[in-house]
């Protein structure tokens, strides 16, 4: 019989539908099959969703611009603290935080390209990616109520791991959901017409390579709020336009003033914009220049490599012209050696050529009663417009750039000029120097060993130049004031309330060549003798009454008034009263006793061994060329480098040589010899060169000492010790 195809269709779709519950027929009059045994159905096992481990890290980036190089830690809101971790390439960091409780707070000590940072950020749990930039730093601040920086660090370090209750109280501030979401948002408005990538500055993943967010940190100036009451500050470096500010409580918790962000002009944007480059292409300016320093296979470049990279405006006060400068970059007596790097670290924060009369008329004038000086010198410069950035035609013509050379502990302030001359790098940029003589102020803590090899600390902070420099710049030059933020005589700081003073150095004592500290009356300081460098005013009230030499008009700096970026003002005077005058910023400022006491196998170097082993086996009377050499050890925890290494000789308290050399280079060993000297007093007279010493000497040594420097945390950490005699 035909089958009709179209009645099984149907027929065969109802079988299915039937599961094989019952057999099916073809519609014929045949018997049914018999029916197929029914399958058992399995249980219905219910499907587990799998649940990821609990995440247990906090990773970001640290940066300022520069990529942050030093150690993060983590609190969390029982005051437990993580272990500390090292940032990796381009400031990146990965923070383990198993079993701890969220929130966190972050904090990163370290530098950026040698300037000093300590900032904060915050995470609400595990997992999270939160950077820790100055930005992050002001969130923190802003929802906590308080200062952040250095002061929230100090007020969150660890004691026995755990932290103070004043810490986990901040820490639940800027972690309550209101306060840190209006912070956030606050900054996020205050960026946004820079943050092109529309990058979040907390949680945004970023490369701290000159794009995105690390873009924009190049280009504004985060001025934090440093006490209760203060004011926070966001700018565009290239034109000083304020983005947004915030004012912080007046007591610690209490709400922060945050007041609508104000966007800059389409004149001051367009500034912004074509600013975004300078720093780009200087950077690659200074690469092609320290590309001539090869570390291996090293031979140094001829004045025909070097000069395209100095404009012919270059100036380092009076004598050090480009010629100079030139000359010292191709010598291996001078600057020139294997590995030498020039580095861009970011825009100075206002132009910082030396003053104009007039400036230097109002910063000295005696009929002034202003307490903040200079800070009045730089708001009067920015309202006048002389910004970081100088414009021609509306594009980017110079610009005062912060630069590292080598490895060295300060941090320059030089200006750049763009040329139309791209033979050496296509950004046309060349160097122009400072304008004026060569000095620093840097941080340092010192360790000095005696015999037994106790230990005691000493922080400093130096204000050096040397007298040759000083008197090249003017003959008649007797006196240089120094003013600035927390400067200060002991005796006004005991005074609650009273304001600063004036920092006097002076022509040094016979046997030394650098000028020294005098007290408030203008005579050499009776407590720190023939000294270049002052302390804390902190650490001078902590020692005994009676101290020798300490008194009322001792100089002093009241380290709560100071941070890395402060700007000081150098003038130098005649007995006619000033003839030049100078802007000078800081990156650092001295690490802590504790700290330096906790750390000393990563922060100083360990001299091994001594040739000669005595004293008495130095040769009197010889040129010393070769004949001393220190060998020693460094630690690579905070990725310290050798800076110098020194010989002091003395016949009783008389001073008969002094040397200091350059250990640049040098990460094992020290051989003193006349080309590589820093700085040389001794009492054999040059007869080649009028006041100059001889690296040799005559007459009985009594006793002597040595020293070896490292540049770690943007600190000169020097380690004395005396010689065996």
């Amino acid at each position: 019989m035909k089958k009709n195809l179209h009645k099984l269709l149907p027929l065969a779709a109802a079988c299915a539908a039937a599961l094989m519950l019952a057999a099916c027929g073809g519609g014929s009059s045949t018997p049914a099959d018999p029916v197929a045994p029914v399958a058992p159905i399995p249980p219905v096992v219910p499907v587990v969703p799998v649940v990821p481990p609990p995440a247990t890290t906090l990773s970001g980036t640290a940066a300022v611009g520069a990529p942050v190089a030093g150690s993060v830690i983590a609190i969390d809101s029982k005051g437990k603290v993580s272990v500390a971790v090292s940032t990796g390439a381009g400031g990146a960091y990965t923070l383990d935080v198993g079993g701890m409780t969220a929130p966190f707070l972050l904090s990163i000590t370290g530098t950026a390209g040698g300037k000093q940072v300590t900032m904060n950020s915050i995470a609400t749990a595990a997992g999270q990616t939160v950077n820790i930039t100055p930005l992050t730093d002001l969130i923190v601040s802003t929802a906590s109520g308080q200062p952040g920086g250095a002061a929230l660090a100090s007020a969150c370090a660890p004691v026995a791991n755990a932290v103070p209750a004043a810490c986990t109280a901040a820490l639940a501030s800027a972690a309550t959901q209101q306060r840190l979401d209006a912070a956030i948002a606050a900054v996020v408005a205050m960026i946004k017409p820079i943050n092109t990538s529309n990058t979040n500055p907390l949680t945004g993943a970023f490369v701290a390579n000159g794009t995105g967010m690390d873009a924009v940190l190049d280009q504004i100036l985060v001025a934090p709020a440093e006490a209760q009451g203060a004011m926070a500050t966001v700018t565009l470096i290239a034109t000083n336009s304020t983005l947004g500010s915030v004012t912080l409580p007046a007591a610690a918790g209490g709400a922060a003033t945050i007041p609508a962000a104000t966007p800059p002009s389409d004149a001051d944007l367009l500034k912004a914009n074509a600013a975004a480059s300078v720093l780009p292409e200087i950077r690659a300016c200074m690469a092609s220049l320290s590309a001539l320093y090869p570390k291996t296979g090293f031979v140094a470049p001829s004045t025909a490599a070097v000069s395209p990279f100095i404009d012919s405006s270059f100036n380092m006060g009076t004598g050090v012209g480009q010629a100079e400068i030139v000359s010292a970059l191709t010598s291996t007596d001078q600057a020139a050696h294997a590995g030498l790097t020039i580095e861009a670290l970011g825009l100075a924060s206002v132009n910082m050529q030396p003053l104009s009369t007039d400036e230097i008329a109002t910063l000295t004038s005696s009929s002034s009663t202003s307490t903040s000086r200079v800070a009045d010198f730089i708001n009067n410069r920015l309202g006048a417009g002389a910004t970081a950035i100088g414009f021609t035609a509306g594009k980017p013509s110079s610009a005062w750039v912060q630069l590292r050379i080598g490895t060295d502990a300060g941090m320059l302030n030089w200006k750049l000029v763009k040329t139309s001359d791209t033979s050496a790098c296509a950004g046309g940029w060349k160097l122009a120097g400072s304008g004026h003589l060569d000095m620093h102020m840097n941080a340092r803590i010192q360790r000095s060993l005696d015999s037994a090899g106790a230990a005691t600390f000493a922080r400093e902070w130096a204000a050096h130049v040397e007298l040759d420099t000083v008197l090249q710049d003017n003959p008649a030059i007797n006196k240089i004031d120094v003013r600035g933020p927390g400067l200060t005589t002991f005796g006004d700081f005991q005074t609650p309330g009273t304001a600063g003073s004036k920092l006097q150095l002076i022509l040094p004592a016979t046997g030394y060549t650098h000028m020294r500290i005098a007290d408030s009356n203008g005579a050499a300081s009776a407590f720190y003798n023939n000294a270049e460098a002052i302390q804390s005013c902190q650490d001078l009230a902590s020692l005994p009454a009676g101290t020798p030499g300490l008194g009322a008009g001792t100089a002093c700096i009241d380290e709560t008034k100071v941070a890395p970026g402060k700007v000081y003002v150098w003038t130098l005077k005649t007995a006619n009263g000033p003839v030049s005058a100078f802007p000078f910023q800081i990156n650092a400022v001295p690490l802590s006793k504790a700290f330096a006491r906790a750390n000393q196998a990563s922060l100083f170097a360990t001299i091994t061994s001594i040739t000669p082993a005595k004293l008495s086996s130095i040769p009197a009377a010889a040129l010393l060329d070769g004949a001393v050499t220190f060998n020693y050890t460094q630690s690579a925890t905070y990725g310290s480098k050798m800076d110098n290494c020194g010989l002091y000789l003395f016949n009783g308290v008389t001073p008969v040589l002094n040397a200091e050399q350059n250990a640049v280079g040098q990460e094992t060993a020290c051989t003193f010899t006349t080309s590589g000297l820093n700085s040389l007093a001794s009492n054999v007279a040059d007869p080649a060169q009028s006041g100059g010493s001889l690296f040799k000497f005559t007459g009985p040594v009594t006793n002597g000492g040595l020293w070896v420097t490292t540049i770690v945390l943007g600190n000169q950490a020097s380690s004395g010790q005396p010689y065996p005699n």
